[in-house]
């Protein structure tokens, strides 16, 4: 048993085509179509053609994503019902077997009527892909709605952050390397300088009057941290990226 090109449908109307299936033995060689044909016209002895080589090539067939057509997966499922029932009436020891009955024609294929649920649920995958989900260890990865800047951007932060870089003093080089806080320090930093600031600020009033670049990268990702556990808010005030304390 192998697979190659299939083009013989089952039915007269052409609209069920089994999938790529050939079957090889000293009785017969040829399509699933082509042995499914031959049966119903009585032109083919089915006591010397194993079916279980047939059917496991079938099952290995629907492994590989042959549920992706589902006319031809069931095309070749009711081709194989009919010719084991066929096969096992011919090994019966009785005179007179039941004539076949006629095959119904099958049913018009209705995938295009869900094209464009396929089609949108293929473009929401397409964009969780694109989104990081961070999770701590041991936890199932969790989804989450993307967090609703208002009219800030992604493009708005990352001019902010250019602007804090720009106005940042040189990192001197320690020997020792000091201590560096926490990212859960800074957000309680962000957090206090926010209230003392009465609840509202830019990135200039959580940072210091003289600070380093390493400060401003530590005080940006805080604020990205804040954002997405909803406990700061973003705006846009004259231009400018503004925050204020969140209702969390």
């Amino acid at each position: 048993m192998d697979q190659q090109p299939e083009r013989e449908a089952l039915t007269k109307a052409g609209i069920a085509t089994p999938p790529p299936l050939r079957i090889e033995c000293p009785v017969f060689e040829g399509s699933l179509a082509a042995l499914f044909h031959l049966a119903r016209e009585g032109r083919v002895d089915l006591s010397g053609i194993p079916l279980a080589p047939v059917c496991a090539a079938y099952i290995e067939y629907l492994e590989q994503g042959g549920l992706e057509d589902m006319d031809a997966a069931g095309a070749a499922l009711l081709a194989l019902a009919y010719l084991v029932e066929r096969k096992a009436w011919a090994l019966l020891p009785i005179a007179d077997p039941p004539p076949p009955q006629e095959l119904p024609e099958l049913p018009e294929p209705t995938v295009h009527e869900f094209a464009d649920a396929v089609d949108d649920l293929a473009e929401r995958h397409r964009e969780r892909g694109r989104l990081f989900f961070r999770t701590a260890p041991g936890e199932a990865p969790e989804y989450e709605l993307p967090i609703d800047l208002g009219d800030v951007t992604a493009g708005d932060l990352a001019q902010a952050l250019e602007s804090l870089l720009s106005r940042a003093e040189p990192l001197d080089i320690e020997p020792v390397a000091r201590r560096w806080p926490s990212l859960v320090e800074v957000m309680g930093t962000v957090m206090r300088r926010l209230e003392a600031g009465g609840g509202s600020g830019g990135f200039d009033a959580m940072l210091p009057d003289s600070y380093t670049r390493l400060d401003a990268v530590f005080v940006f990702l805080a604020v990205l941290e804040l954002l997405r556990l909803g406990k700061i808010a973003a705006e846009r005030r004259e231009g400018e990226v503004w925050f204020r304390l969140g209702k969390k």
